[in-house]
């Protein structure tokens, strides 16, 4: 779920950027001395800061409290520092995601629509609501297609399975990657006017 959460704050970073078009605060920004892509890349900040904070506290909770209540408690497993660059990556892919839906939509209802398209329709197929040996099962590798595939994936393999940062180069690569794609096409179908 953690996955499917940070996801849903892609639809944040679309409506700021869609919010500083409409009371004309980006046109200002655009006078100043960066390029297009750093402007975009700075919209990316307060939500990498929103869902670190967001998936700091959906894990303490499996962590401390779960244990509280009497339950197994979730752990970060044998390589917490993996898990946190993946936590990051995932993060990171968020955000992108949130500029290619700004770069996309044109109207607030648009913004809406897509990111509950995209998010809801991502999260179950990558996983986030069906496990992904039952999604593999019967749909084969279709589910590689999105980035929440690589993320469940990777968090399962550090976090259940025990294993290391050298266990999960392909679905760090893979997030890294999604993340470059819809950075980059965002900055490309970006108006910046």
């Amino acid at each position: 779920l953690t996955v499917l959460f940070v996801f849903m704050a892609a639809q944040t970073t679309a409506r700021s950027v869609y919010d500083e078009k409409k009371v004309g605060s980006f046109r200002r920004l655009l006078a100043a001395p960066m390029s297009k892509a750093a402007l975009l890349g700075g919209k990316i900040l307060p939500n990498l800061v929103t869902g670190l904070i967001q998936s700091a506290v959906i894990f303490a909770f499996g962590i401390f409290g779960l244990r509280l209540l009497g339950l197994t408690p979730a752990t970060l497993g044998n390589d917490p520092l993996a898990t946190v660059l993946v936590v990051v990556l995932v993060v990171l892919c968020s955000s992108a995601l949130g500029i290619l839906i700004a770069a996309l939509a044109r109207t607030e209802g648009q913004i809406g629509g897509l990111s509950v398209l995209l998010m809801w329709g991502m999260g179950l197929l990558g996983g986030c609501l069906i496990p992904l040996f039952i999604l593999e099962r019967f749909l084969g590798p279709i589910p590689m297609i999105v980035p929440h595939y690589w993320a469940n994936r990777a968090l399962v393999d550090l976090m259940v399975r025990g294993r290391g940062l050298a266990d999960v180069t392909v679905e760090i690569a893979a997030l890294l990657g999604f993340t470059v794609l819809f950075f980059a096409i965002g900055v490309w179908r970006f108006r910046f006017d």
